[in-house]
């Protein structure tokens, strides 16, 4: 009865060396597929935004990166020079312009987005 005993145990002892490279693996693998896909994205993103930076004119609608919609009045070799009120100009460097805003882009946004509506409630609804 000992003997059997011992000999369970050996068999259940340590995993063999070839299962547990195969179980370190996986999780590598998967890891290193995941991070393929996000600098893949990133790069992607940036040659997008670059494109659309070296695409500004003179004329051009843009918001900023703090919100604020004007217009190009001017194109340096790092900045622009934009028009935000009457007799209001203001110089922004070329990566502060977050958007150029065309008559798609409204549309656009709202495809990305998706068309999820608010319910409307009326008054007799939340009493």
């Amino acid at each position: 009865m000992e003997n059997m005993i011992v000999v369970a145990q050996a068999a259940g002892g340590a995993p063999a060396a070839g299962g547990s490279m195969l179980g370190i693996l996986g999780p590598i693998l998967i890891f290193g597929v995941m991070i393929f896909f996000l600098f893949r994205t990133q790069r992607k993103e940036a040659k997008r935004r670059q494109a659309m930076l070296e695409a500004i004119k003179v004329g051009d609608k843009v918001v900023t990166g703090g919100g604020i919609y004007g217009i190009v009045a001017t194109v340096k070799e790092k900045s622009y020079i934009v028009k935000i009120a009457d007799n209001v100009k203001v110089e922004i460097t070329k990566t502060g312009v977050s958007t150029v805003v065309t008559e798609e882009t409204p549309a656009a946004v709202e495809e990305e987005k998706g068309s999820r509506k608010l319910p409307k409630y009326d008054k007799k609804d939340t009493e």
